[in-house]
């Protein structure tokens, strides 16, 4: 897929979760969709915010942005409005969620040598269970679909795991890398030969981090992603 097929695919894969249209995400206005699946959800691909939650936050969302750049939206003054909504509820905003598309495959990473490299299939995958503390590529549920590992003689470096949880046509890269071997570029080779390997299965890698993470921020650019879209969501408090 190039990069248009790739960016259409996944707002096909989130209209399919969100129940709507896949061109609510290329309006030039803000849609707002009323659900009982979650309480409150916002999205931009950059032209417009697709906000969906239940019906009386979802109310409250128009009323007060129906006509707010999606931009500004998200900026800290209306985070504090939204935040102090959803208390009112007995929630809270919850994390931030920035989408990266393999976007730029002909980008290369250099392999470190001197690891041993073992590649895991969604049968096998559950062999890495025994090692702990690699949440971000590992969903340790059997949700994953395929994941490499590095190790150095017997001891483990570098995880990073292909999991399916966004739907079918994303499939989301993590990567965790132990922090004596964090400065070898091992983490942005994994996610580079996953996210060539997802691309081979006809599927749209995805890789998914924060704005102030700017190690991760920077192990994507480097394998290729681009940003391509931005989510957040409530949690409970």
């Amino acid at each position: 897929m190039n990069k248009k097929e790739k960016i259409l695919s996944a707002k096909m894969q989130l209209s399919a979760n969100w129940k709507c249209s896949a061109t609510d995400f290329e309006s030039n206005k803000n849609i707002f969709i009323e659900t009982q699946d979650t309480f409150f959800q916002m999205v931009t691909f950059g032209n417009n915010a697709v906000i969906r939650a239940d019906k009386k936050m979802a109310e409250w969302c128009f009323k007060n942005f129906e006509s707010t750049p999606a931009s500004f939206i998200m900026d800290s003054d209306n985070f504090y409005l939204i935040n102090e909504k959803l208390r009112s509820f007995g929630k809270k905003l919850g994390e931030e969620n920035i989408r990266y598309l393999h976007l730029l495959p002909e980008r290369t990473v250099e392999k470190p040598l001197d690891f041993i490299y073992k590649r895991y299939e969604q049968d096998t995958v559950n062999e890495l269970y025994k090692y702990k503390g690699f949440e971000n590529s590992l969903e340790y549920n059997e949700r994953e679909v395929l994941a490499i590992a590095a190790f150095d003689g017997e001891k483990i470096a570098a995880v990073g795991g292909v999991d399916n949880h966004l739907g079918g046509l994303l499939w989301q890269i993590g990567i965790d890398t132990v922090s004596e071997y964090s400065n070898y570029g091992l983490g942005a080779y994994l996610v580079k030969e996953l996210a060539l390997e997802t691309d081979k299965q006809g599927k749209v890698p995805c890789y998914t981090t924060w704005s102030a993470n700017i190690a991760s921020t920077r192990l994507a650019l480097r394998a290729g992603f681009s940003p391509v879209w931005v989510e957040y969501s409530s949690d409970d408090l």
